[in-house]
């Protein structure tokens, strides 16, 4: 309802929504303007007793008050509301003009929240804003009481305000108190910026973008676990459970040595807060680079993982040994013989699935001659490493980690392939295990040690061989000290997977090997035919020589 009231009868109101007073300079103005043009904009009152509260026109009021005098009877156009609730309807009318302090909407925002009411999502649109922009100046209300009376003096801007949000009140109080009478402006000296003040209260947060594996922030275990904060005045993200950041990156770093190993890597060396170039671990061996990637295959190189703990940097490269790099160039010296195709040219991945038949089968045999020193070398084998980073590669064979390493590429597993008896065995002390910790609750260490001394002894030589790769069983360190079970032949019986990588003209010379004449047919009859005939007799040593002799 619009009336005409006496200047008299108003009066300010206690809850305006704007805390910062208007300057003299300001209502001056303002004055100067109404003069003129008189009051465009009516004043918002309610009844209060026998005069009205202004909830919003303050600044008007004020100006009139400078016109006519606070006892004046001049009569001001008023809109008279008679809902209690004034601080939304100041709050409305002050957002369409300008000079109101961020704060004063932040603290308004706040207290349509706080009564329980209205959520975020209500007073969005209740102001025609987005939940987050509810969130933001619910955020800023909350600041300290100190930081909050720096922004109303205009000591810092929006800018450290809501950088100033990234910490808690007690990292903020801390934090201005220890900056006291330095100067938040920019172009004075020593000045303190809306970045300095990011950086001192994310020291204990770190930023998402450093993880390893990017973080899944819809998945609320792991926001919760590692303690996920989002910034809402940018798309910044933070963890601020660093003990739980700290096993999620050692988790994605153990994933990647894995993957790194199954891609049939010689070795793959892990470096925790470790330079590689002066680490006894990789000792003897020099970095490839990008550009002479090409010129080894994962088996001749050992894959560096460096991990600053500190900084959160993660580094990768390829190593090759320094005698390997010595023959590469020395062989690029010499021109290339032209090479007689025969069964023994093999390409790269039938060489290196022949290496997971020998070692499949030299492991078996190990195991099936299971003796003295056998578990002697199993623990020679894990002992050694840790004796042997200052010599040679030449002198390191196996892994330190207990990990299976795949003797064959994914999916090319021989026709019929069946685990070895070692595998069987640890699978049967994985699940005795596995029952022991559900019925009685007992630590795998502590089932480990409840073994007696023979069967431990035999479960340790078991997870050693496992871990060997089909690389260091034909590690002549290695040959040295163990029975040749492949002597005499007949170890090897090439199935369909490994002859398919043959050339036919390969094909051809071993079909007349075995049987004494070229077949006809397609190439898949041809290679089963001989994968049938070798199954029988296998006689054909893929080390040897061609042509070969034939047994009878």
């Amino acid at each position: 309802m619009q009336k005409m009231i006496p200047l008299n009868k108003l009066r300010h109101t206690d809850n305006n929504v704007r805390k910062v007073s208007a300057s003299k300079d300001g209502i001056k103005r303002l004055a100067a303007s109404i003069e003129s043009q008189g009051i465009l904009h009516n004043l918002v009152v309610k009844p209060n007793g026998s005069g009205f509260i202004v909830i919003d026109g303050n600044r008007r009021l004020e100006a009139l008050h400078h016109i006519y005098g606070d006892s004046s009877g001049n009569h001001v156009p008023c809109m008279v509301m008679e809902e209690e609730n004034d601080t939304e309807v100041g709050l409305h009318a002050n957002m369409m003009r300008e000079d109101m302090h961020p704060l004063d909407e932040c603290d308004a925002i706040y207290a349509l929240c706080a009564d329980g009411e209205e959520d975020f999502d209500s007073v969005g649109k209740r102001f025609g804003q987005t939940t987050k922009w509810v969130k933001q100046r619910v955020t800023l209300s909350e600041l300290s009481d100190k930081a909050k009376e720096m922004f109303r003096n205009h000591e810092f801007g929006i800018g450290v305000a809501m950088a100033l949000t990234l910490g808690d009140k007690d990292a903020q109080d801390k934090f201005l108190s220890e900056n006291e009478g330095r100067s938040f402006t920019s172009g004075e000296d020593f000045f303190i910026s809306a970045a300095w003040v990011r950086r001192s209260m994310t020291g204990e947060k770190v930023s998402a973008s450093l993880a390893i594996v990017p973080i899944d922030t819809s998945d609320p275990k792991l926001v919760e676990m590692l303690g996920v904060e989002s910034d809402l005045f940018s798309d910044d993200v933070y963890i601020t459970n660093l003990e739980a950041f700290d096993e999620y990156q050692q988790n994605c770093i153990s994933k990647m040595v894995q993957d790194y190993r199954d891609q049939g890597y010689m070795d793959v060396v892990y470096l925790k807060d470790e330079y590689w170039f002066d680490s006894p671990a990789v000792r003897g061996f020099t970095r490839v680079h990008e550009w002479d990637s090409d010129k080894y295959s994962p088996e001749d190189l050992i894959h560096v993982i460096s991990y600053n703990t500190v900084t959160y940097g993660l580094e990768e490269g390829d190593m090759v040994s320094k005698e390997t790099k010595a023959e590469e160039e020395k062989a690029n010296e010499e021109p290339e013989e032209e090479i007689e195709l025969s069964p023994m040219v093999m390409s790269k991945p039938q060489q290196d699935l022949l290496k997971g038949y020998y070692a499949d089968f030299v492991k078996s045999c190990w195991w099936g001659n299971y003796s003295d020193y056998l578990p002697k070398l199993s623990m020679a084998l894990l002992v050694h490493r840790r004796l042997g980073y200052t010599y040679s590669h030449v002198n390191r064979v196996g892994n330190v980690y207990a990990d299976y390493q795949n003797m064959f590429p994914p999916e090319e597993k021989p026709d019929g392939y069946v685990n070895p008896e070692y595998e069987n065995f640890i699978k049967q002390h994985v699940e005795a295990c596995q029952v022991a910790f559900d019925n009685d609750g007992v630590a795998p260490l502590h089932y480990c040690l409840n073994l007696d001394t023979e069967e431990l002894s035999k479960l340790f030589t078991a997870v050693v061989l496992t871990s060997l790769s089909k690389h260091d069983v034909q590690h002549e360190t290695i040959k040295a000290v163990t029975p040749d079970f492949t002597a005499g032949g007949g170890w090897f019986k090439p199935d369909t997977v490994w002859l398919n990588k043959y050339k036919i003209e390969q094909i051809a010379m071993l079909e007349d090997y075995a049987f004494g004449a070229v077949k006809t047919g397609t190439k898949k009859e041809r290679i089963t035919a001989l994968a049938d005939h070798f199954a029988s007799k296998p006689v054909f040593d893929p080390y040897g020589d061609w042509p070969q002799f034939k047994p009878q």
